[in-house]
């Protein structure tokens, strides 16, 4: 009796098991992992604060289907759980953490705390973008499957407070696992089901003694009146030149990327639109060889060097987005956001 009683209730377990953890997510139908590295070394100074953004990866946009892959005891949601393998955040050490920004929202573990029985934080993503029915089937429900445009990126920030004296790697992890897609009961123990994000690199990030400054001349660039008659799209206005002017207490030889962020605009075609106008658009270029500068993603502002001040010349061209002008006068902005290489 006691042995039959023993294999009635590793029957049950096995079968709690498979109702509680029957959601699959694959890239593509069959892709059950991807992987961003970080290509570059990014520098961070002692008095960086906490919560500060080190780097940021470019947009993702991904398809994913999701079905229950085995009989299941209700319907199911789509989540994102962050930091998989790693949910007391100790495996990249005190200095840093790794979030998940999604429609314009930054998440990281360490402010949405614990959000499953498993102890993992994770985001559901809305029920109109996914929502599996119940399966009723050993065999899963594929013909139940969703598949939908999952859009995201990634971003590591600083997890200590300012501080002095540390220099080398914040981390020695060179691999780690940022987001794996699964159900509302936790994580499914074959990870070959569920598709999983990997950061590559981590343990480029390096302490160094002093921090940048950066400053606008002039901070704003007025282009004037302007002729509104033989208004044709693509066709240019005006130039106008500004620098970048970036600044350090330190002889420290490190880089510093940039991203341009729109504010009181939108990018369209590669410019940089007013809200109030939309009959006009701003370009940036370097002076020196007049390249374009991209906006929400990141570019070289200043390569690695060890002067203490570097001065940067640009220009704004302002051209016409509408063969129809619209009269009177617009405005826009850009944040500049500076990473440490």
């Amino acid at each position: 009796m006691k042995c039959i009683a023993r294999l009635i209730f590793m029957c049950l377990l096995a079968v709690l098991s498979q109702k509680s953890f029957a959601l699959a997510c694959l890239k593509d139908e069959t892709i059950a992992s991807d992987i961003v590295t970080l290509t570059t070394t990014i520098a961070v100074p002692n008095t960086v604060p906490k919560d500060t953004v080190l780097w940021r990866s470019p947009d993702y946009s991904i398809q994913v289907t999701c079905w229950q892959d085995q009989n299941s005891v209700g319907a199911d949601s789509v989540y994102f759980y962050m930091n998989p393998l790693d949910p007391t955040l100790s495996q990249l050490g005190p200095d840093l953490e790794l979030g998940i920004g999604l429609n314009g929202t930054d998440y990281q573990c360490s402010r949405l705390g614990s959000g499953s029985s498993s102890g993992n934080c994770r985001i559901q993503l809305p029920s109109t973008l996914f929502y599996l029915p119940q399966c009723r089937f050993a065999q899963g429900c594929w013909s139940d499957r969703q598949t939908r445009m999952l859009n995201f990126n990634l971003f590591v920030s600083k997890r200590s407070p300012p501080s002095t004296g540390k220099e080398g790697p914040l981390s020695g992890v060179a691999s780690y696992v940022a987001f794996q897609l699964d159900g509302v009961d936790g994580l499914n123990g074959r990870p070959s089901r569920n598709f999983r994000m990997y950061v590559n690199g981590l343990n480029q990030l390096r302490y160094v003694a002093c921090s940048a400054g950066l400053t606008v001349s002039p901070q704003t660039v007025n282009f004037g009146y302007i002729a509104s008659f033989n208004a044709s799209a693509g066709k240019d206005i005006a130039e106008k030149p500004f620098s970048l002017i970036v600044s350090k207490t330190c002889n420290s030889v490190y880089g510093l990327g940039g991203m341009l962020t729109p504010i009181n605009a939108t990018v369209r075609d590669g410019a940089l639109v007013p809200n109030d106008n939309a009959s006009v658009g701003i370009t940036l270029l370097r002076k020196e060889d007049r390249s374009v500068l991209p906006f929400n993603e990141e570019f070289v502002l200043v390569a690695p060097t060890g002067d203490q001040v570097v001065i940067k010349d640009f220009l704004a061209r302002l051209k016409w987005m509408s063969r129809q002008p619209i009269v009177g006068p617009f405005n826009a902005a850009a944040a500049v956001d500076i990473y440490y290489k």
